[in-house]
């Protein structure tokens, strides 16, 4: 998920979220693994409100982003110590899902694949690939972690800045499938299929998020907010609000120079993200390519998506706006069963036309 959301002083501005996102896409060229650990504090208001609680801010780079967290709280320490808690569990899940880190659980994991071997795995990847198993199925292959072979051939044709060979395409595809991720007793995972490679990147991020608020809520902090780089999840309303402020394009389909006025979304206890097919792009052979591969086709995107989701949680709403990206306008419209908990601001252009 590449997009992102803009707090200033308790409000996101939907221009954040793709600035911050541009900067990511920076670091991530600079550094393809991982983030050295730090975070970093604020104080945003010293002053006491009504409830007696203090506003603070951490941020915390990792996962190819900047992690940000938003909160209210007692006091100094009750705050350190809950941010410090949250981020190593960011870290935690790093060192577990990232497909960049070779000795990362989701590597080695990979590194078994068509061998006919069974390997347990933690809580959580166990719990990620489930729910990635139940949102493929849901989007019709529309989101597919499995997409590892197509999205590490099309890193390496940016960095060429040329296209995949389509018989190297043809390839990576066949080994493609949700449905070769075999799950079994006591949290084993097969990957039947050799040459299969995961890729977290359209869910990961939205669940750190939600892990983020949880730990927070643990530590008695409930009004609080957790940004992963734009996937946002939301806890209880700043003390005297009715919700986070939220704002997005009214008509989206104006994109990032938009003079249009903004719609408002005041939310709560919440997840929502952006995503879309908007800055990075391989232009060759007379046409943009996206980022965002199409896992049913192995080839990126030529179409211009900006879709913003919101839903009961991050992890769901970072998932949707992965698929719903990868489906455009007329797919998501003709998608049968569609969650009734999901709010959709969506719209499409070529990408030649940005």
């Amino acid at each position: 998920m590449d997009i992102s959301l803009r707090m200033i002083s308790g409000v996101f501005s939907f221009y954040w979220m793709f600035s911050s996102t541009l900067y990511t896409y920076l670091l991530l060229l600079l550094s393809p693994l991982t983030y050295a650990s730090q975070s970093i504090f604020f104080e945003l208001k010293t002053h006491p409100h009504s409830d007696s609680l203090h506003r603070y801010e951490f941020t915390h780079p990792q996962m190819g982003t900047v992690f940000r967290l938003v909160f209210y709280a007692e006091s100094k320490i009750q705050a350190q110590n809950a941010a410090n808690q949250a981020f190593a569990a960011v870290d935690s899940l790093n060192a577990s899902m990232s497909d960049y880190l070779p000795e990362s659980e989701l590597s080695q994991l990979c590194y078994t694949a068509g061998l006919g071997k069974s390997v347990q795995v933690s809580k959580d990847l166990w719990e990620i690939l489930k729910l990635s198993r139940q949102f493929s199925r849901k989007t019709n292959g529309a989101f597919d972690v499995t997409i590892g072979p197509l999205t590490r051939l099309w890193r390496r044709a940016r960095n060429l800045k040329e296209l995949p060979d389509s018989v190297k395409v043809a390839e990576a595809r066949q080994a493609v499938g949700f449905e070769n991720i075999r799950f079994k007793k006591g949290k084993k995972i097969e990957l039947k299929k050799a040459g299969m490679r995961l890729d977290l990147g359209g869910i990961a991020q939205g669940y750190a998020a939600d892990r983020c608020l949880k730990i927070l809520r643990q530590n008695g902090i409930h009004r609080a907010l957790a940004d992963a780089g734009g996937d946002i999840a939301l806890g209880d309303a700043p003390p005297g609000e009715m919700g986070w402020a939220i704002e997005i394009p009214s008509d989206q389909s104006e994109g990032l120079n938009s003079s249009q006025p903004h719609t408002t979304l005041r939310l709560a206890n919440c997840g929502i993200t952006t995503s879309g097919a908007t800055f990075r792009y391989l232009e060759a052979g007379g046409k943009r390519h996206s980022h965002i591969v199409d896992p049913r086709t192995g080839w990126g995107l030529t179409h211009r998506v900006l879709v913003t989701v919101q839903a009961p949680d991050a992890t769901t709403a970072d998932a949707w706006a992965t698929a719903i990206s990868v489906l455009g306008e007329k797919g998501w419209e003709k998608l049968k069963r569609k969650p009734g908990t999901l709010k959709v601001w969506l719209s499409e252009a070529p990408i030649s036309n940005l």
